[in-house]
């Protein structure tokens, strides 16, 4: 239940971005460190987006696996003091 609605939310944002998206149709000018291109405004929003997204799966991510390695060495502890007793 808790996966659905968290899809169903994730949906919605992405729904909500594509419409706001489409309402900007201006082209701006992104000035890159050693290039700059002209593209809709609709564009740019949608990979920064996709970007954000990304980098906060990413940081998601290593958290993650910080708990799993501390939960990992806690289980090792634990194992180890049980077999001394």
């Amino acid at each position: 239940m808790k996966r659905i609605l968290l899809f169903i939310i994730v949906v919605a944002a992405l729904l909500l971005a594509a419409v706001v998206g489409s309402r900007n149709t201006g082209v701006v000018t992104v000035n890159y460190l050693v290039a700059q291109s002209e593209m809709k405004m609709a564009t740019l929003m949608m990979i920064m987006l996709l970007i954000g997204f990304f980098l906060g799966v990413l940081g998601m991510f290593s958290g993650y696996l910080s708990s799993r390695l501390k939960l990992n060495i806690l289980k090792r502890k634990l194992a180890k003091v049980s077999q001394e007793k």
